[in-house]
């Protein structure tokens, strides 16, 4: 019988040291953060970019790293006037403001929810446009 409440306790203990750990790193506080944001990405990326005008912007997805740097990313799937692309938006410094975003063009295949036949008119547009601009630009915040 002691065997089992020591096993109990150790459970219990594991379980109060994750919930604990999940709270210390500021998890739910940058999902927050990033559930409120990543909605208006979409106005970050159409004000001022390298693919010109972007007519249509569809939000993929987003997604809050447990540690480390970016606090959280959206993922963006543009149509501009220099064909497709889909971006990554990368949030850093959640906790004041002016937060910190950062915009780079991914390729298709690190992006969520992209079809086959998309990522095909992905990889035409990227070969026409020299490549994938892997430098990031700021679209909010500091630089």
């Amino acid at each position: 019988m002691n065997r089992l409440r020591w096993w109990a306790g150790a459970a219990v203990a594991t379980v109060v040291l994750a919930v604990v750990a999940v709270f210390a790193l500021g998890v739910p506080r940058r999902s927050a953060f990033l559930a409120r944001e990543a909605p208006k990405a979409c106005d970050l990326v159409t004000r001022d970019g390298p693919f010109g005008a972007v007519n249509v912007c569809t939000p993929l997805g987003r997604r809050t790293p447990p540690l480390g740097t970016p606090e959280g990313t959206a993922f963006l799937f543009l149509e501009t006037e220099r064909g497709p692309a889909v971006v990554r938006i990368d949030y850093s410094e959640t906790g004041r403001q002016p937060f910190t975003a950062r915009a780079v063009e991914i390729p298709a295949w690190e992006a969520p929810g992209i079809s086959h036949d998309t990522a095909q008119r992905l990889k035409e547009a990227v070969n026409q446009r020299g490549g994938l601009r892997t430098q990031p630009w700021t679209v909010s915040g500091r630089a």
